[in-house]
């Protein structure tokens, strides 16, 4: 996969957030030009107590449901925890996972934010925008915005908002359990977002391929925690 260049990535925090507002604008929250066929998952695991970051991406076949490929990276993280700028954070690393795949998903969901973000610049959008590939946001708790409770059947959702406009959708996915927080990275919309997080969810509370993105970021670490 091929990735754009939009700014180095060595940055103050000044800069950093002038960045985001300069690709805020970028964003496009638009239906899908056409329902996808691969989707992926994409997440990161930390080192303990150490400042190393494993990413992972898995690629899935909607139809019929099978894993199609999958890539992994770690490295040494150059810039600082800082609430807002994960992205700065986590992205190169993220950035040489995807370069390894093989073939290019049609929809990507990350274990982050999209457009719910105090700059409307989540990771999910971010990405979104370096690889030029829908994006969707889908966390596990609230960054911004109001809402309120779902139902408690799955399928059941709000809109989450934010300064009177709509920021994304607080979705029930399973019966009775916690909702997550869907929002628009790039090149989706509201209705779209969560409806692919639901066509995801297969029997759990986050949609499977970031499931098993997490399961294979977390193996990484291990991985290199027990040969070292």
């Amino acid at each position: 996969m091929i990735s754009r260049t939009l700014h180095p990535w060595r940055m103050s925090y000044q800069r950093a957030v002038e960045t985001q507002e300069r690709l805020r604008r970028a964003i496009r929250v638009t239906p899908l030009s056409r329902a996808p066929r691969l989707v992926a998952g994409a997440d990161a695991s930390y080192e303990t107590g150490g400042d190393i970051f494993f990413a992972a991406v898995i690629v899935f076949s909607l139809t019929p449901w099978r894993e199609v490929d999958r890539a992994g990276a770690w490295g040494r993280v150059a810039f600082p925890y800082i609430p807002g700028l994960l992205s700065f954070r986590e992205a190169p690393i993220l950035l040489q996972a995807f370069r390894k795949l093989r073939v290019a998903p049609d929809l990507i969901i990350f274990d982050s934010q999209g457009i719910a973000h105090p700059r409307r610049m989540g990771l999910a959008a971010h990405m979104g925008l370096l690889l030029s590939i829908p994006a969707i946001g889908c966390a596990k708790s609230r960054l911004i915005g109001d809402y309120r409770e779902p139902g408690k059947r799955a399928g059941s959702r709000s809109p989450l908002m934010h300064e009177h406009a709509r920021i994304g959708t607080v979705l029930r996915t399973r019966d009775g359990v916690k909702p997550v927080f869907v929002s628009p990275g790039h090149l989706i919309d509201h209705s779209g977002a969560a409806r692919w997080v639901m066509k995801c969810c297969r029997g759990f509370r986050l949609p499977e391929p970031t499931r098993q993105a997490h399961i294979l970021a977390n193996g990484l670490r291990r991985g290199r925690s027990a040969h070292r």
